[in-house]
């Protein structure tokens, strides 16, 4: 059994955002370290060295929408309701508080990490094995405007498939589009759609 399995929807879904943009940043800037990477999403504590209270809540504020832009309704609703209240704090209460936010987030970001880390192996190791799944299935569409966020849901998706037993491959498939409505153009759930079902119908009589 996967220690990936329990993980709920949400969590699964917070992991592929944040794989996602692991898989961004590694294609824009080369980025090596991948840990620093996670550090600087999820630590909201490096503000600790502000003496003002201005500079706190200013810094809390870009911190915490990096790691929201990965996590759940629920952690969010919870920095709305710190956020709403550090104004009202002690220089040392206002530290106090968001050191606890930035334990809740520890707690939290465990698996999520990990699985994000998991996905962005097996897609980083089979990128170019992905890419010509994706090309050979473009006949409709012009390869060489396809763009790089497509690319990477694809191969994410693929990733997935191939290699996460524990996620059915139509999950995968409708996490792709609904993530590809979201994060790329008008035009991208369409076509992460045709490529998706086009491998998948192949992959599955290859696997019977």
């Amino acid at each position: 059994m996967s220690k990936f399995e329990n993980m709920n929807r949400s969590e699964k879904r917070s992991s592929r955002l944040l794989a996602l943009q692991l898989m961004y940043a590694y294609e824009i800037n080369k980025i090596r370290g991948r840990k620093s990477f996670f550090d600087a999403i999820f630590n909201v504590s490096s503000i600790n060295g502000s003496t003002e209270k201005h500079e706190i809540l200013s810094s809390f504020e870009i911190k915490s929408e990096m790691a929201l832009s990965v996590l759940p309704n629920s952690m969010y609703l919870k920095y709305e309701k710190i956020k709403n209240t550090l104004h009202e704090l002690e220089l040392d209460e206002m530290i106090s508080t968001i050191n606890q936010f930035q334990k809740d987030l520890n707690s939290y970001k465990k698996n999520i990490q990990a699985y994000a880390l998991e996905i962005f192996k097996f897609s980083h190791k089979n990128m170019e094995k992905f890419d010509k799944e994706i090309i050979s299935r473009s006949q409709n569409w012009d390869s060489t405007r396809i763009t790089l966020m497509d690319k990477l849901i694809l191969r994410l998706v693929l990733a997935e498939i191939m290699f996460i037993d524990h996620v059915p491959p139509k999950v995968s498939i409708a996490e792709g589009i609904e993530i590809a409505k979201t994060m790329s153009t008008e035009d991208s759930s369409a076509f992460v759609n045709g490529i998706l079902d086009s491998f998948f119908n192949d992959w599955s009589k290859e696997n019977k």
